[in-house]
């Protein structure tokens, strides 16, 4: 840091909690946005499998990737949103409120739940993949007629 610019330790209390206090909102609107997204992608390729069964498993591969791509978005925002409560416990010193998981795998976090959920979300759409290409790979069978009586 530059000479005669010191920043107080007070200073980067308030700038780092003010920093928390926006991730710990926008963690709460994240879901909501995945759901809608995913779930957007899902009506449209359920929409189009009687129809374009190839844009139906497009679709759903796009949506198994944005799935897939959510899960890491979400470990680089649990970082970041864990150390933001490691450097505010240590300021907080004896006062510090938290409920991190220390050394505890139950309950998972929020952060874990969410990125389960999308790691679910991901196996449906391959599923919807699977469902679209089956029929293109192997057709039904023609209905056998009852044989005619003589």
């Amino acid at each position: 840091m530059p000479e005669g610019n010191d920043v107080s330790v007070k200073e980067i209390y308030k700038e780092q909690y003010a920093h928390f206090r926006a991730m710990n909102d926008i963690l709460y609107k994240i879901p909501p946005l995945f759901s809608v997204a995913i779930g957007g992608l899902w009506y449209f390729a359920a929409s189009q499998v009687k129809t374009d069964r190839l844009i139906a498993v497009a679709i759903f591969l796009f949506a198994a990737v944005v799935s897939i791509a959510s899960v890491f978005i979400m470990g680089r925002f649990s970082q970041a949103f864990s150390l933001y409560i490691t450097n505010l416990n240590k300021l907080d010193g004896e006062y510090a409120v938290s409920i991190k998981n220390k050394g505890k795998k139950w309950p998972p976090s929020t952060v874990k739940i969410i990125q389960f959920l999308l790691w679910v979300a991901a196996a449906i759409s391959c599923a919807g993949v699977i469902y679209a290409l089956a029929p293109l790979f192997c057709p039904p069978a023609p209905p056998v007629l009852p044989a005619q009586p003589s």
